[in-house]
């Protein structure tokens, strides 16, 4: 109903009555039509962020190939207690290659790491990290970086101008910088090139 219509209500002799009805009803239809437009133009609310805490206590964030047990390494994290955890990580991952006599390990020992355990360890670290740390967090940095290891030490932290930091001299706390964590050793997760290992958190699809 619009004003033309009232207009011929009333020009036709209509009651008070039925001329305050029509006013009414294009009120309504004005109040209407207004609330319409408004929820039209509403903008779309974006997505939730992606959770880094989710399941932090699910067993199946603890999935191992070969029976390992990361609950220790799981209690450190949410306790963030990172040092003792980057420490525990290197543990378990010289357990779980079978490496623990020779404490360091070979391109052939990264290069066979279950993935799923791989995948296990990362998930925890980015759970207890808000995302900022994790071989994910590092594998992504260094492709921007290019594969290049120096950039990559340089923008996660693990140099302070030329000089490579020693593993005392890291900075295991949260405002580290992002992919500060896990080092492993202070030297690196294997002997015979990082590129190796970052072969392998790629083909593990991290």
């Amino acid at each position: 109903m619009d004003w033309i219509t009232i207009a011929t209500i009333v020009s036709a002799g209509a009651t008070a009555t039925a001329a305050w009805i029509a006013w009414e009803h294009l009120k309504h239809e004005k109040t209407s039509n207004q609330t319409t437009r408004h929820i039209a133009a509403a903008p779309i609310p974006a997505p939730p962020a992606f959770p880094t805490t989710y399941g932090a206590t699910s067993n199946a964030s603890l999935e191992s190939e070969v029976g390992a047990d990361y609950s220790t390494l799981r209690k450190l994290l949410a306790a963030q207690r990172f040092k003792e955890a980057d420490q525990e990580t290197w543990r378990m991952m010289l357990w779980v290659a079978a490496r623990e006599n020779e404490g360091w390990f070979r391109n052939e020992d990264i290069e066979q790491f279950p993935c799923r355990d791989l995948q296990t360890i990362d998930r925890l670290w980015v759970q207890h990290s808000n995302g900022r740390f994790g071989f994910s967090v590092q594998k992504r940095i260094y492709n921007e970086v290019g594969k290049d290891f120096v950039k990559l030490a340089d923008r996660v932290g693990w140099r302070r101008g030329e000089e490579w930091l020693k593993y005392e001299d890291y900075k295991f706390e949260l405002r580290a910088p992002v992919g500060h964590l896990p080092r492993g050793r202070g030297g690196g997760w294997v002997d015979g090139g990082d590129w190796v290992f970052f072969s392998r958190v790629e083909t593990c699809r991290l």
